[in-house]
């Protein structure tokens, strides 16, 4: 996205392509570094290390970097064992591995690639 289109928004209530940016970061930060890293959560009122504020493009893109770099080194270091400690996840008990299970088949989608590809 070139920069001077960092402040577009598809709507008026929408957040700004870099607001969206920065809020991956801050997304991962706060997944990696406060759930499975157990360091407290950055306060979103207080803390601008992961928000827009004056930001260049080039500096929100190193801030990205440095946020996927910290969260690539947490895993790669991460003890599994810990997987089963439980955590307080935006007020549900949980524990660090969740239990996550894929969605189950759609039809549809099958019947929306085929549809893709005979046209």
């Amino acid at each position: 996205m070139p920069e001077n289109h960092y402040e577009y928004k598809a709507s008026p209530e929408s957040m700004s392509f870099a607001e969206h940016f920065m809020h991956i970061a801050w997304a991962m930060d706060w997944h990696s570094q406060s759930l499975l890293g157990g360091r407290k959560a950055r306060d979103w009122e207080t803390d601008t290390a992961l928000k827009v504020d004056a930001k260049s493009k080039k500096e929100m893109i190193a801030t990205m970097n440095k946020t996927f770099e910290e969260t690539i080194r947490l895993i790669s270091e991460f003890d599994t064992s810990k997987f089963n400690d439980r955590l307080d996840y935006l007020g549900l008990d949980r524990t660090k591995l969740n239990g996550l299970k894929p969605p189950r088949y759609i039809f549809y989608q099958s019947l929306k690639m085929n549809c893709l590809r005979t046209e």
